[in-house]
């Protein structure tokens, strides 16, 4: 799986605040529009991957 896939049924899957998914929606977009990579597993995405499992854990309680 890659990482804009993991980000995506993520959020699909918990009850993040919209705020927060507002927060990865335009990383991600300005990822991609910034030319830097057309990567799907860059580290950077898998970064924003990362905060999306931390906050699931540690905000909304879910292991």
């Amino acid at each position: 799986m890659t990482a804009k896939e993991m980000t995506v049924e993520l959020l699909s899957k918990y009850s993040y605040p919209l705020d927060v998914i507002d927060d990865i929606r335009r990383r991600v977009a300005d990822f991609y529009l910034s030319g830097n990579s057309s990567d799907d597993n860059d580290p950077y995405l898998w970064q924003q991957v990362r905060y999306l499992e931390n906050f699931k854990k540690f905000v909304l309680g879910v292991e």
